[in-house]
């Protein structure tokens, strides 16, 4: 070899090294870490919620078909704190809790309540709603009190909190989608009662003046709360999701959107 070819070889050497070592340092866009809480959502950079979307006034479609509610809202807010967009799937009751297992979105937000065998699988972030249960029956009927609900048929959402109460009470579950469907069924005769919280009935009375079904409060179930239900595995999400709700209420965000959307501040605990 003479002496030129022999600068250029280690010339060449020299500059694979060199470019080699400068791959190795600089690390590519793609490679930048993902924040933990991020690692398992259905769509990167997106908040995907689950709720049924015809459950006046958390989630519901308006005049023009553009959905909104307490929850829609709410959502819409905590995702803004967390850096996420946000993208809602509508389904039915009963498929929410499915679709968290399937991983079809990352979070439920439909007043679900926190019970021991939905904790057993699930994770929740703090609640974000305190609300009192209530028997909605027609005027005049027997069901004075919880002892009064055996034997009786109930219309209800079966996996819901109120259902499952319903059952314990000794009632005849008649399984209906949502909350709608079950003022249907009391208003026609085709159901005695149907156990729901204080605050959507509430909202129910103030559309339809004219109703002529009445609400009595009942022990039948404690004092309810609506959280966040998340997939277990999902734990750093919740935990983000709830630091989020503590700053939308520390900022009065989360008591102007219970005023907005109930008329009254349900967001204290009792």
């Amino acid at each position: 070899m003479n002496k030129y070819t022999k600068i250029a070889a280690i010339a060449a050497v020299t500059l694979i090294a060199a470019s080699s070592s400068a791959y190795a340092v600089v690390p590519s866009a793609s490679a930048k870490s993902v924040p933990a809480y991020q690692k398992n959502l259905h769509k990167k950079g997106t908040l995907t919620v689950g709720l049924e979307g015809t459950y006046s006034p958390y989630s519901y479609r308006d005049k023009s078909g553009k959905l909104t509610g307490f929850e829609v809202d709410l959502s819409k807010a905590v995702a803004k704190k967390l850096g996420l967009k946000v993208k809602f799937t509508q389904t039915k009751f009963d498929s929410l809790v499915a679709g968290l297992d399937s991983r079809k979105y990352d979070v439920v937000y439909n007043n679900m309540g926190k019970t021991k065998e939905r904790t057993k699988k699930y994770t929740f972030a703090k609640p974000y709603i305190y609300t009192k249960t209530v028997m909605i029956t027609k005027a005049g009927s027997d069901i004075k009190t919880a002892a009064d609900l055996k034997g009786k048929k109930s219309a209800q959402s079966a996996s819901s909190n109120f259902g499952q109460a319903a059952k314990k009470a000794g009632t005849n579950v008649v399984s209906v989608p949502g909350f709608a469907e079950a003022i249907d069924l009391v208003n026609s005769g085709k159901a005695d009662v149907t156990l729901n919280s204080q605050d959507s009935w509430g909202v129910y009375k103030k559309a339809h003046p004219e109703t002529k079904l009445k609400a009595k409060t009942t022990k039948v179930l404690d004092n309810t709360s609506s959280s966040p239900m998340l997939n277990k595995k999902d734990k750093a999400l919740a935990k983000k999701i709830t630091k989020a709700q503590k700053q939308l209420a520390k900022d009065g965000t989360l008591s102007d959107l219970s005023e907005k959307y109930f008329d009254s501040d349900l967001t204290k605990k009792p």
